[in-house]
C-alpha cells in the first residue's frame, strides 16, 4: 500500500484578501494529500512610505501628471527639456496632489492583479525605485519564499541561526528565536501597502495625510473576510520608511501632526536624514550631477525654482540638531577653515542670509515665472514653516522604532560637512570673506576680498575629508535616532555597500527590515 504524502496546492490571494486553492478528487488508492496555507485572521498591514520624489504627483484641478516616476525613461522624457520657469509652475505644493494612476508593480503573494495593486497604493509611488522591494516583501511576509513548499514553515525560520551581529547593530543585539519566528507566522497576516504623498508640501501635512490613510487601511481590512469563513480583524499597522518618508512617518504618529501613534505597532526607518543632509544645500547651489541633473535640475536656477517654494524639500536641509560648523570655507593649502557656519542655528545663520556669497538661495532665482508678488517674503515664510516643523518634530520617535542607515566611507561618502574651496595663494581676512558678496556665479562663485577669488564646493571625497554615508545622507544624520531617540530606538543597524536611492535592493537592508518586522510583531495583540 502506498505511503501517504503531502503536496502543497497552488494557491492565490483574492482581491478581498482571502486565500483560495483548487484540487480534484482522486481514487482512494492515491495517498497524496493536498495542503494550503490559510493566513491568520489578525491583520497587521505593512505600509511602505517612499522618499522625496518617489511619489507620483498630478495637478489638483486638471489631473494632468506633473511628476511620473513609473520608470527612469518616463521621468527623463517628462523633465529633460523643462526650464526653471516650467519647473516652478508645474511643481507647486498648493497645486499638486498624489497621482494614484501609476504602474502596477506586478503580481505578488497577496496582490493577484492590477486592481488589487492599485488598491494597495502602488500606482501612487515609483515602480522603478520600489517595485521590486515591495513585491519581494509581500512574498516574503506571506511565505512564498523560504518555506511555502514545506506547507507552513515560518519565513523567519532561516534567520534563527544567523544572529544579527553581521549587520553591525548599535544596540544590544537581540537574537531572533524560533519562538519569535513561529509566533509572527502563526498569528499575523501582513499584506503590504504603499502610501505616496505630496513631497512638495511640509512633511507635517504629509504626516496628517498618512495618518488618514492608516485609518482607511485599518477600516478596509476590518471589512474583509473569506466567504463563509472568519472575518479579518485589524487594529494596527507597521510603517516602513525610506529617506524623507522617515520624517513623514514620524509626523504621522506625532501628537502635533497625525496623532496616529496608537494605530501604529512600530516603524522601521531606512536611510532617514533625521537631522537633515548637507547635500540639500549643495543641490541648491550646484544642481544635480549626471543623469539625475536632467530630471531634478542641472543648475542652481532649475533646482531653486522648485526647492525655494517647497517646504517639504527644504525640510531636508540640516536642522538645528545637525552638528554645527558644517558649512566651511578653505583657501589654498591651508587645512584650517577660514570660517565655519552655523554658529548657533542654521535658519538665521545660513538659510535666511540674503546677500553674502555663501547664501543658500539667490533671490533672483526664486520666481522665474514672475508670478509671486514678493519672492523673498514667500521664501521667508517657507523657512519659518521649516523651522517650526523641525523644532516640533524634535527627537520624537515612535516607542517601537528600528533603524538602518548607510555608513560607507569608500564607495558612498556623503556631504556631512560642506567645504567651499579656493585655490588662491593667500588667505583672506576671515571677517572680510564672511561678509563678501558674490560678483557672479553660484558654484563656482567669484568674490573679491582684496583680490578676486573663485570658490567651488569640494566633493565628499575631496580635500581629504571623506565622510561615511550612502552618497546622500551622511552617517551623522543616519545615526541620529540611535543617539537621540533613547529607549524608543530598539535597534539601529550601521550598514555599507549601497547608495541612497537603491538601498532597499540591498540584501542587508532587506534582511534587517524583515528581522525588524518580526521583532515588532512580538508586541502585537492577537485579535
Amino acid at each position: 500500500m502506498a505511503e501517504e504524502s503531502v503536496k502543497p496546492l497552488v494557491q492565490q490571494t483574492a482581491n478581498d484578501g482571502s486565500v483560495v486553492a483548487t484540487t480534484r478528487l482522486t481514487p482512494v488508492e492515491d495517498k497524496v494529500r493536498g495542503s494550503m496555507v490559510v493566513p491568520p485572521t489578525t491583520v497587521v498591514p505593512v505600509i511602505f512610505v517612499p522618499g522625496i520624489m518617489g511619489s507620483n504627483l498630478r495637478d489638483k484641478k486638471t489631473k494632468e501628471s506633473v511628476w511620473n516616476v513609473n520608470s527612469t525613461v518616463s521621468i527623463l522624457l517628462q523633465w529633460v527639456f523643462r526650464s526653471a520657469k516650467t519647473r516652478q509652475s508645474k511643481l507647486r505644493a498648493d497645486d499638486a496632489e498624489v497621482d494614484p494612476s501609476g504602474k502596477w508593480y506586478g503580481k505578488s503573494a497577496t496582490v493577484p492583479d492590477k486592481s488589487t495593486g492599485h488598491q494597495r497604493g502602488q500606482g501612487s509611488t515609483s515602480k522603478a525605485s520600489y517595485g521590486d522591494f515591495v513585491c519581494w516583501l509581500d512574498d516574503k511576509l506571506s511565505g512564498l519564499t523560504g518555506g511555502i513548499a514545506q506547507g507552513a514553515s515560518s519565513p523567519w525560520s532561516e534567520m534563527v541561526d544567523q544572529g544579527i551581529g553581521q549587520w553591525s547593530p548599535e544596540r544590544t543585539p537581540q537574537a531572533l528565536t524560533q519562538s519569535n519566528a513561529d509566533f509572527a507566522w502563526d498569528n499575523f497576516y501582513c499584506p503590504v501597502h504603499v502610501v505616496g504623498y505630496n513631497w512638495l508640501q511640509s512633511n507635517g501635512e504629509s504626516g496628517k495625510y498618512l495618518a488618514e490613510k492608516i485609518t482607511e487601511i485599518i477600516a478596509e481590512w476590518n471589512g474583509k473576510g473569506s466567504a463563509g469563513g472568519p472575518a479579518f480583524r485589524c487594529e494596527q499597522v507597521i510603517l516602513i520608511s525610506h529617506s524623507m518618508g522617515g520624517l513623514v512617518t514620524r509626523a504621522a504618529v506625532h501628537s502635533a501632526f497625525g496623532s496616529a501613534a496608537d494605530k501604529v505597532l512600530g516603524i522601521v526607518h531606512g536611510e532617514q536624514p533625521a537631522n537633515g543632509a548637507a547635500a540639500a544645500y549643495h543641490h541648491c547651489r550646484s544642481g544635480y550631477g549626471g543623469i539625475s541633473g536632467w530630471v531634478l535640475g542641472r543648475n542652481a536656477a532649475q533646482v531653486t525654482a522648485v526647492f525655494a517654494n517647497s517646504p517639504g524639500a527644504m525640510e531636508l536641509l540640516p536642522n538645528h540638531q545637525y552638528p554645527t560648523g558644517w558649512l566651511k570655507a578653505r583657501v589654498g593649502s591651508d587645512s584650517a577653515a577660514v570660517f565655519e557656519l552655523p554658529v548657533s542655528d542654521p535658519y538665521d545663520d545660513i538659510y535666511l542670509e540674503k546677500e553674502r556669497w555663501w547664501r543658500l538661495i539667490d533671490e533672483q532665482l526664486i520666481d522665474p515665472s514672475k508670478k509671486i508678488e514678493n519672492p523673498w517674503h514667500n521664501f521667508y515664510i517657507n523657512v519659518i514653516t521649516v523651522t517650526g516643523f523641525h523644532y516640533t518634530l524634535g527627537t520624537t520617535y515612535h516607542p517601537r522604532t528600528y533603524v538602518h542607515y548607510g555608513a560607507d566611507e569608500k564607495a558612498y561618502p556623503a556631504y556631512g560637512d560642506l567645504i567651499w574651496y579656493s585655490a588662491a595663494a593667500s588667505n583672506p581676512n576671515p571677517t572680510a570673506l564672511l561678509a563678501a558678496t558674490p560678483i557672479d556665479g553660484s558654484d563656482p562663485v567669484t568674490v573679491r576680498v582684496g583680490q578676486k577669488m573663485a570658490f567651488s564646493i569640494a566633493g565628499p571625497k575631496g580635500l581629504g575629508y571623506p565622510q561615511p554615508g550612502d552618497g546622500t545622507v551622511p552617517a551623522c544624520s543616519g545615526e541620529a535616532p540611535h543617539i537621540q531617540g533613547g529607549g524608543n530606538i530598539k535597534q539601529s543597524f550601521r550598514l555599507s555597500g549601497f547608495e541612497h536611492q537603491g538601498s532597499y535592493n540591498n540584501d542587508a537592508v532587506r534582511q534587517t527590515t524583515f528581522y525588524s518586522i518580526c521583532m515588532l510583531l512580538q508586541e502585537a495583540k492577537v485579535l
